[in-house]
């Protein structure tokens, strides 16, 4: 929660190119790119620097043996990748320490002044246009003849006036993206002495890019961990303590509310200190790594937040009523002023520290405008916590504010590192700003955060990396990035230090051993063994789509995140598990906040469209997944194949009248599907029920295995999905089909015999199927039925009330020759008792 760069202007990129005149485009909501088609990450996120830091800084930490060339090149083998490396003063030449005399109005412009500054005894005159500084400061003075990047001084008149020089800003001088004021040294600054040494600027600075996943090298102190592993050279931790007893006490109570996102939060207090200017090596330092020096006590946070890597927050504890700090949540219409000067509004989600009735800090974020430290402070809580990274997330992207704490809380940040910084910066304080540091600390450990163990097995680090590394070597590997290594019978039990929370398989400590070992140093094999094939319910999820698609029907692909009142429109009972849903925590559209359990809301929703769009009929399909809520962590996946269908099959033509899409249509549309799949036809039984049509729907099923439904939508459905009345859909499951598949179909040569055809005409109760009539039929009749099929439908008074004729014309075949009619008659003979006992059918006359 360090003070950084408040009120700064942030950062605004100018491009060439084509439309650089044009606004910047609105971000679609529509649905992302495949797999594979991801754009590339714009230049700014490619470019960016997470992290600064110079050599000498490191090597209080390591030893450095090896040139700044061969350094970078160990740290980008190692996944550190290193955007720059440069020695900033390189580029400035005759820019001196000055000290300000006076300052005069410009005659003859009213937003420029005259300044009269001295350096080693010689005085000059120089034109100006900031006015961030006083009498008395001393200031970068570029004489005439310095070079600084893109420009050279010379002696020039501006407005009338003469300029024997330039008074340089930090931007000018690349230590700081501050143009707006001229960078004021520190007092102890020698005068007429080169800036460059001054500023640290002689020191070789490396600039690192940090993956999100390694909040471990967010630090002085991770990068030198990670030098010091790469080159075999130990690590010095200095870890400061305050063993000397003091007689300060600590009047500070602290309380955690919620311990979930706040685990643990110590505090150190300080009494009696002097705010001031932090020392040359310290802001020298600050500015080497982009950070503007504030004053002592604020810079120490801040230059401990990059060396060690963990943020802290200094409050003025005379402003901190009942020098009591409560941590805990929003409160409903709460409002808070941060260090920037902006009123927030707050959610009830997001953490705060309160002196226990108002906040004062937005945890893990930024401080209060009410409780900054300032000239006047004199005691000082300091601040060292740990907090829930997905709070702090949560919180910095719903109030738009990104700072250096919320970048490393919400990675991750080391729970064991809080007394550690705290300790460090309370040293400093001390010895800078002249405070009285309390023996007492209070650590509120409120929830402990066990560590994780991991097991390593060398023979699979082997195998992964295609390479023999000794089991010893690989845990002196793991060893040297301070993990605690144990052996286990052929294994290595790793226990993770917690500020490495990527860390949690053993395939990431395969990594760890590889990357440190060298993955350049990883001989390059061919893969062995045959290339991978299809599944085969993948060439029959192929097959399915290629079948579906030759019968004229089109593929839709949906999305998997759905509105859950789509799902209401259904009007299904509330009993039926399609209206459970997972929804997602933090949607990016509303109406798309659940995961789908039908695939029938979004084909709705795409033939709605078509026909808005004039088109005279609609066929669609679509073969995905559905999510079910289980009591586990995940939901469970099903595949399912789904339909819909409205308007016209086909448009009139001079060939024939148009034909619209009807239940027997699609029914056959699915009969020719599983026949492609080399499957017998799949059993239809009349059902009912919400979302169809009463009379006019099906159950589908593959044997004994139920599959599905397909109906005609219920017309209040087709009016709330404003579709066209006689709609129809289905959606079956494809995981029965797939385990009913045929090892390979078997062809058989057509018959060179001409074949028999008899006609039956069953009487049976209206309830009775014609699919189980047809079905008893076909089994009784087998071998020699090889085809039965419905082509008259009679109710009348011919067969009675309740009563229904169905007419079939069987087609009957022997091997090897023809048949003859006394054997037809025979087959004919051996189905009627099976009609009377499986369906009470008999013969009509």
């Amino acid at each position: 929660m360090g003070r950084l760069r408040p009120r700064a202007l942030q950062r605004l990129r100018v491009r060439n190119g084509r439309r650089a005149h044009l606004h910047a485009r609105t971000r679609c909501l529509g649905h992302p790119h495949a797999v594979g088609q991801r754009r590339a990450s714009p230049r700014s996120v490619q470019g960016r620097c997470d992290l600064r830091v110079t050599l000498n800084w490191l090597r209080e930490f390591v030893d450095i043996d090896i040139d700044a060339e061969k350094l970078v090149e160990l740290l980008n083998f190692s996944g550190t990748k290193v955007e720059s490396v440069r020695t900033p003063g390189d580029d400035l030449h005759g820019v001196v320490v000055a000290e300000v005399l006076n300052i005069e109005e410009h005659p003859n412009a009213d937003s420029l002044t005259l300044v009269d500054v001295r350096t080693d005894g010689e005085e000059q005159r120089v034109v100006c246009g900031a006015r961030n500084f006083s009498v008395g400061d001393r200031v970068p003075l570029a004489r005439v003849g310095a070079r600084l990047p893109g420009m050279d001084i010379t002696e020039r008149k501006i407005r009338g006036q003469v300029s024997r020089g330039m008074l340089c800003s930090g931007a000018e001088l690349g230590v700081s993206r501050d143009h707006s004021g001229i960078l004021v040294l520190p007092p102890d600054a020698e005068l007429g002495a080169d800036v460059v040494p001054t500023l640290g600027l002689d020191d070789t600075l490396l600039e690192l890019e940090i993956t999100l996943n390694r909040p471990d090298c967010m630090s002085v102190l991770g990068v030198a961990r990670e030098v010091a592993a790469l080159t075999g050279q130990t690590l010095r931790r200095s870890e400061s303590k305050f063993d000397t007893p003091t007689d300060v006490g600590s009047p500070v109570k602290v309380a955690i509310e919620d311990s979930q996102a706040c685990p643990r939060y110590l505090v150190r207090y300080i009494e009696g200190a002097k705010i001031g200017p932090s020392p040359q090596w310290m802001a020298t330092r600050l500015l080497a790594c982009g950070v503007r020096p504030i004053s002592n006590v604020v810079d120490v946070t801040n230059y401990v937040l990059l060396e060690l890597g963990h943020p802290m927050h200094a409050f003025d504890a005379d402003k901190v009523a009942n020098q009591a700090i409560v941590v805990r949540r929003a409160r409903k219409g709460e409002r808070f002023t941060t260090l920037d000067g902006v009123e927030r509004d707050l959610h009830r989600d997001d953490l705060l520290i309160t002196d226990g009735a108002k906040p004062i800090g937005l945890a893990g974020i930024m401080g209060g405008e009410a409780t900054e430290v300032s000239e006047s402070t004199s005691n000082v809580i300091l601040e060292s916590a740990y907090f829930d990274p997905d709070t702090i997330a949560f919180t910095a992207r719903r109030q738009n504010l990104r700072t250096e704490a919320s970048a490393r809380f919400e990675r991750g940040m080391d729970v064991e590192m809080a007394p550690v910084a705290a300790a460090r910066a309370a040293q400093l304080m001390s010895e800078l700003a002249g405070g009285r540091v309390s023996a007492t600390v209070l650590d509120e450990h409120a929830k402990r955060l066990e560590r994780v163990k991991v097991r390593l097995r060398p023979s699979r680090t082997d195998k992964l990396l295609g390479i023999s590394i000794p089991p010893a070597e690989q845990a002196e590997r793991l060893r040297s990035i301070e993990m605690e290594v144990s052996d286990a019978a052929g294994a290595l039990d790793v226990l993770v230090p917690a500020f490495r929370p990527d860390v949690t398989r053993e395939v990431d400590l395969i990594e760890e051993v590889g990357r440190l070992h060298g993955f350049q140093e990883l001989p390059s094999t061919l893969p062995r063994g045959a290339a991978g094939g299809l599944e085969r319910y993948q060439r029959a999820e192929r097959k399915l789509r290629q079948v579906l698609a030759d019968l004229g029907v089109f593929e839709a692909v949906t999305a998997s995140l759905i509105s859950p009142e789509d799902v209401e429109k259904l009007g299904l009972d509330e009993s039926n598990p399609t209206r459970r849903m997972v929804e997602v925590a933090n949607p990016m559209v509303e109406d798309e906040r659940a995961m789908r359990t039908t695939l029938l809301p979004s084909l709705l929703r795409a033939v709605a469209l078509n026909r808005s769009q004039r088109s005279q009929g609609v066929g669609l399909f679509e073969i995905a997944r559905i999510y079910e809520p289980t009591n586990e962590a995940l939901p469970q996946e099903g595949l399912v194949l789904a339909g819909a269908f409205s308007g016209l099959r086909r448009e009139q033509e001079w060939t024939g009248a148009a034909r619209p899409w009807d239940f027997f249509r699609v029914k056959g549309v699915l009969e020719a599907a599983f026949e492609g799949l080399g499957l017998g036809p799949p059993g239809f039984v009349p059902a009912s029920g919400m979302p169809f049509h009463p009379t006019r729907a099906a159950t589908v099923s593959l044997g004994s295995a139920p599959l599905g439904a397909l109906g005609e939508l219920h017309p209040d459905v087709c009016e709330r999905f404003d579709v066209a009345e006689r709609t129809l859909v289905f959606e079956l499951s494809l995981a029965p089909v797939f385990e009913d598949l045929p090892e390979r179909v078997q062809l058989q040569e057509p018959s060179r015999f001409p074949a028999a055809y008899i006609d039956m005409a069953v009487v049976v109760d209206d309830a009775v199927a014609a699919s189980k009539v047809g079905d008893v039929i076909a089994r009784a009749g087998a071998p020699e039925v090889v085809s039965v099929r419905l082509f008259d439908v009679y109710r009348g008074e011919q067969v009675g009330d309740g009563m229904k004729s169905l007419a079939f014309a069987l087609e009957l075949r022997v091997e090897g020759r023809t048949m003859t009619d006394d054997e037809a008659l025979q087959v004919r003979d051996r189905i009627l008792p099976a009609l009377q006992e499986r369906t009470g059918g008999t013969i009509r006359a």
